[in-house]
């Protein structure tokens, strides 16, 4: 997978100094500010549609020409866009370029999470006239496989995923898609790695199945808790409890289950995977328990958050606009049909430093800045198989059904 260097954060901060419209794109009304992520009313109808769309515009539309005309559009899956997560992060990279070049755009939101539903929600956008689509998540991998060569004229930026074919299988990318591969390993290895020299022993880790994001995470978390504790000789103090949940599992057995660990001598979970971190923050509360939050910062949500493995998704989707719309809304050549892959190296993932976020009592940021250089220049190595966890020093106990199966 193609590599890029250039610098996420300066860009980012290049286009937050535009002052007014230049010639990134010619304005043809005035960007969408507005974005509300309440459904619109069910009962409202248009007169000259009288079919139930499974999309839901995340912009209030009043009159066709309201969504037409625009030129960058985001589409997400059925949660919210402001979930305090990926959703979030790739919105305010739409809103921040849109707002800093004048790029007019529109939001959308798939109503069910089959293929279909992506689908239908992309080709919302495009009937919009939307010229650049970005799609957050691998849920959108095989819309986009099949909508690439359908709309050829159509650019698209896919976040976290690559496209696949119907029965999921990895296909060429063509010229007018653009992906972003996370490397979740390494700030899952970060968020690790940082707990236990703060002192803690006991782990947890609550992650969404089937998500390779998740087990990206997971796997990088598995990590950095085992180098740390064999830094420090304490591996036979240290052990893990490791879950995936299945998607349809009562968010009260999800904090049920996170109550037990806490009470069980658990003093930090890893919560990854939509909004599972609700069904666990409750028993963090309750137990005294830590948490560690995933994407985006999520210190501010409460004070139980110790840290969060970040990604610098809002950096990345303002970069990718940029080269898109300044190349004259196209790929560039070096972009064209590739996913490239961002880490540390470039920037773009880490743990939350600023202001209260933080809360780190015996590790200086100075500490964990020299374990992020060391990530940066490769003298740490983190496996990314997300097929087979790695092995380890310290005790893991795997709570999902399949291991339990194999075990």
């Amino acid at each position: 997978m193609k590599l890029r260097t250039k610098s996420i954060l300066m860009t980012a901060a290049f286009l937050l100094t535009l002052t007014g419209c230049g010639d990134v794109s010619a304005p043809v009304e005035e960007p969408a500010k507005d974005v509300s992520t309440q459904p619109a009313d069910p009962d409202s109808k248009e007169e000259d549609n009288e079919e139930q769309t499974p999309v839901q515009e995340t912009e209030e539309k009043s009159k066709d020409k309201g969504a037409k005309g625009r030129k960058a559009a985001l589409v997400t899956d059925g949660s919210s866009a402001m979930e305090n997560g990926f959703n979030q992060a790739a919105l305010m990279g739409v809103e921040t370029y849109a707002d800093a070049a004048c790029v007019p755009y529109a939001c959308y939101s798939a109503q069910g999470d089959t293929e279909a539903a992506y689908r239908e929600a992309i080709l919302t956008a495009i009937e919009d006239d939307a010229e650049l689509v970005v799609c957050v998540g691998p849920d959108f991998e095989e819309a986009v496989g099949s909508l690439q060569e359908e709309y050829k004229d159509v650019y698209f930026l896919l976040l976290g995923g690559v496209p696949k074919g119907a029965e999921g299988e990895e296909i060429e990318i063509a010229a007018n898609v653009h992906c972003i591969i996370y490397k979740e390993e390494e700030a899952g290895y970060l968020a690790g790695y940082m707990s236990v020299l703060e002192g803690y022993r006991k782990f947890g880790f609550i992650g969404g199945e089937d998500r390779s994001a998740v087990e990206k995470y997971g796997c990088g978390y598995l990590q950095g808790i085992d180098a740390a504790a064999q830094g420090l000789e304490v591996d036979s103090e240290v052990q893990i409890d490791y879950w995936y949940v299945d998607a349809a599992l009562p968010v009260e057995e999800i904090g049920e289950m996170a109550t037990a660990w806490y009470r069980d001598g658990t003093e930090v979970i890893f919560t990854c995977g939509g909004m599972l971190y609700e069904a666990v923050l409750p028993a963090a509360e309750a137990c005294d328990g830590m948490m560690i939050g995933a994407d985006v910062d999520q210190s501010e949500i409460s004070g139980r958050f110790l840290t969060s493995a970040k990604k610098g998704i809002e950096s990345s989707v303002v970069v990718a606009l940029d080269d898109f719309f300044a190349n004259g809304k196209k790929w560039p050549g070096d972009l064209a049909g590739t996913a490239l892959s961002y880490g540390a190296r470039e920037k773009c993932i880490g743990l939350p430093m600023q202001n209260d976020a933080w809360r780190f009592q015996n590790v200086t940021v100075g500490e964990y800045l020299q374990v992020l250089a060391r990530l940066r220049t490769g003298e740490i190595q983190i496996l990314a198989d997300t097929e087979e966890l790695p092995e380890t020093a310290v005790s893991v106990v795997y709570h999902n059904q399949q291991e339990e199966e194999d075990s």
